[in-house]
């Protein structure tokens, strides 16, 4: 027994040697022996004596819980004292005892870090990872960082609640007022929200949501969705309607996607190129719609955005939209890329609905802006509901009243004017081109139209200074008769395509159609005129081309007028031939960018001419069979060239071949009729064409004996038989 203690205290001693990191442990007789040596006997005695204790101790421990868990063994079997226990009632005692013993020894800890072997052999010290080492963290501290964040969290929680009462509120005070429903400012707070909420911008094909009357959806939001959807969309069973109360523009667009670029695309252009599309915009787009106070832009926009780029929202707004319309008249050598556009109107769009923080004036002034870059990208902005948007709230405003003006000082007044009539000038355009109603009639309105000054003059508030006599490239000379253009187009169309019913005789419509036109001539004849200008908008060509796309709109086939006189073929062929004209001499000096209004004026313009063609034989013998390939091509090249790869130019080109194949085969065989192509020829302009088969009594009874008109070719007899009937055929299938 006291050898086995004995050798017992000699491997608890190797043990401690080995831990502590001092090389391989001596043998255990080498151990023995130097206890013995350093200690003595009694050394070995201490060992052997704390090691006995602590093994006597072990042992009674475990006998003295052995005997009282029999104890509570006999009292639970109901036993008495002398009793003997079972077999199995002893050994569980017994292990009770032994268990309790082990747990109740005591541990030694000698505070020292374990050392791995290589940091030992080494000689460094070694680091635990701290994965594997639990330490004691600062209690007080984690609490307060707790009592923080609980703060924060109670703080946001208020604001929340306030906000969806505050929009509680609203939302029923717009469903029971009659008036338009206020905007109200957006807060960033709320934008986090609704991102956190996973609030994303609907696509192109979205449908409008309820917007539910717990105030959870932001109106802001939903508003700014509508403005960046299509202009041109398919709706789900559109192509089941009759679509002939719809301009051809749809045909064109409305299959037709914008360019995605990822949000990721960051713009990292420098100062000097934000001043130079900032002087691109107003040198070339501002002269037809005089939006913006260029002193006012540079003052209030530019310079802080410039020195501040995370200005305010409006400010960032105004900037990159300004950019983004100008980046689309500069060649893509100056901008890197030809994407350079469309990744600023992302970044101006990306907090749009934080521009409603901005005042009325400015908040239509972002809508006019957003427009104007939707002439080149109509499938990234709606620009019905953007112009409507923007009108009627000019309108609510009173700014079509000169009574609005009262107590303005003379740069209030006039910006006043400026975005009235811009709003008035962009929807009639828009109305027109996508044969929709227009929005305000013209004897509603008795604001006058903007000075003839320029922005500096307006700055100086030179209130006495008689306006200017001599057109200048910088005042509202080219816009005031954009003004005047648009009242006229405005009359064309309400009287010559409405598409109700059409009150007036042919003698009172071939009346009006003469002032019209004098009217023009006289538009065309009184046009400003300019030394130098880098504006398109005026330059003569762009002049003549209104003046021709206007004289389309008065004589082409009409629901007023279906069938048009021969001297109205005449003019609808030299209009047609003029504005292409006008367009080649813009396009071969690089001075036509492509808009959806250009593309579609052109491509009606190609249609009228070869819907002359083919409804007069006496036009076709003045123009020789190679004069009208000529035409043609020069339609072509206008379209592929101006487009610049996009799908709608060769949309174009495809209809143009088309209709032109047909004209050119009559040049061989005068007789040939098509009727699907005369079909088309009608649909483009909004009418439909119905011929029921003839009989004999029919001929006899409905025949004028004077029929058929020499003037008028035979493809064409059935519309003066039987008229134009509206809702009889879907001609819009035959592009399906």
């Amino acid at each position: 027994m006291g050898m086995t203690t004995c050798m017992k205290t000699v491997e608890v001693t190797r043990t401690k040697i080995a831990a502590d990191g001092l090389g391989k442990p001596p043998g255990t007789v080498e151990i023995f022996l130097q206890i013995l040596r350093k200690e003595g006997i009694r050394g070995v005695k201490k060992g052997v004596n704390a090691v006995a204790l602590r093994q006597v101790t072990g042992w009674a421990s475990r006998i003295g819980i052995s005997r009282f868990a029999e104890e509570t063994i006999r009292s639970m079997r109901g036993r008495g004292k002398d009793e003997k226990l079972g077999f199995g009632d002893k050994i569980l005692a017994s292990t009770i005892g032994g268990a309790l013993s082990c747990w109740n020894q005591p541990f030694e800890c000698d505070g020292r870090l374990p050392t791995c072997g290589p940091c030992a052999a080494a000689g460094t010290s070694c680091v635990m990872s701290d994965r594997l080492v639990v330490r004691p963290g600062d209690a007080q501290c984690e609490c307060d960082d707790l009592r923080a964040r609980l703060a924060t969290a109670e703080r946001r929680c208020s604001d929340l609640l306030q906000e969806n009462q505050r929009l509680q509120v609203q939302i029923m005070e717009a469903f029971q007022s009659p008036g338009p429903v206020a905007h109200e400012p957006r807060t960033p707070m709320l934008s986090a929200v609704a991102k956190e909420a996973g609030h994303s911008t609907a696509g192109s094909g979205a449908q409008p949501q309820h917007i539910p009357l717990d105030g959870t959806t932001n109106l802001a939001r939903q508003s700014c969705e509508r403005i960046l959807r299509p202009t041109f969309a398919n709706r789900p069973g559109m192509q089941k309607v009759n679509r002939s109360t719809l301009s051809g523009a749809w045909e064109l667009w409305g299959d037709d996607t914008s360019v995605e670029v990822p949000l990721s695309s960051a713009v990292e252009i420098g100062h000097e190129t934000y001043v130079s599309l900032a002087e691109t915009f107003f040198d070339r787009r501002w002269p037809y719609l005089p939006v913006l106070h260029r002193p006012t832009f540079w003052e209030q926009h530019l310079n802080p955005f410039l020195a501040h780029p995370e200005a305010r929202s409006i400010s960032r707004f105004f900037v990159k939209i300004v950019c983004a319309i100008a980046a689309t008249e500069r060649s893509c050598q100056l901008l890197s890329n030809d994407d350079m556009h469309r990744k600023l109107f992302k970044d101006a769009v990306k907090d749009l609905e934080l521009i409603t923080e901005a005042g009325d004036l400015e908040y239509i002034q972002c809508l006019l802006l957003l427009s104007m870059y939707g002439h080149n990208e109509p499938q990234s902005v709606n620009m019905w509901y953007t112009t409507g948007m923007a009108l009627h709230l000019a309108i609510g405003m009173d700014l079509h009243r000169k009574e609005s003006l009262m107590g303005q000082d003379v740069l209030q007044a006039e910006m006043m004017k400026r975005i009235f009539w811009c709003a008035y000038v962009m929807q009639c355009s828009m109305a027109i081109n996508m044969g929709r109603p227009l929005m305000i009639e013209d004897s509603d309105i008795t604001i006058a139209l903007p000075l003839q000054r320029t922005d500096q003059q307006l700055s100086d508030q030179m209130a006495g200074i008689d306006e200017l006599t001599i057109p200048s490239v910088t005042d509202m000379s080219t816009f005031n008769h954009i003004i005047a253009l648009r009242q006229i187009n405005a009359g064309v169309y309400k009287q010559f395509h409405p598409r109700g019913g059409v009150g007036a005789n042919r003698s009172d419509l071939d009346q009006l159609r003469n002032q019209y036109n004098f009217e023009l001539n006289q538009w065309l004849i009184t046009a400003p005129r300019y030394v130098h200008s880098l504006s398109t908008f005026q330059s003569t060509e762009w002049f003549q081309i209104a003046f021709h796309h206007a004289m389309l709109s008065l004589y082409r086939p009409s629901r007023a007028i279906p069938i048009p006189l021969p001297d109205d073929l005449r003019i609808c062929l030299e209009s047609a031939i003029g504005l292409i004209s006008s367009y080649s001499a813009l396009y071969a000096r690089n001075r036509i960018k492509y808009t959806f209004v250009a593309i579609h004026s052109l491509l009606m313009a190609a249609v009228t001419m070869l819907y002359s063609l083919r409804a007069s034989a006496s036009l076709r013998q003045e123009l020789t069979k190679p004069v009208v390939q000529t035409n043609i091509q020069t339609f072509l090249t206008l379209f592929r060239g101006i487009c610049n790869g996009r799908e709608v130019g060769e949309k174009c080109s495809q209809i143009v071949e088309r209709l032109g194949n047909s004209i050119l085969t009559l040049y061989d065989d005068t007789g040939r009729a098509d009727a699907e192509v005369d079909t088309e020829f009608q649909s483009w302009f909004g009418l439909q064409t119905h011929t029921p088969a003839q009989t004999d009594e029919a001929q006899s009874h409905t025949i004028s004996p004077h029929f058929p008109d020499v003037r008028v070719d035979l493809p064409w007899a059935d519309l003066f038989t039987e008229g134009i009937n509206m809702a009889s055929t879907d001609v819009w299938s035959i592009f399906s």
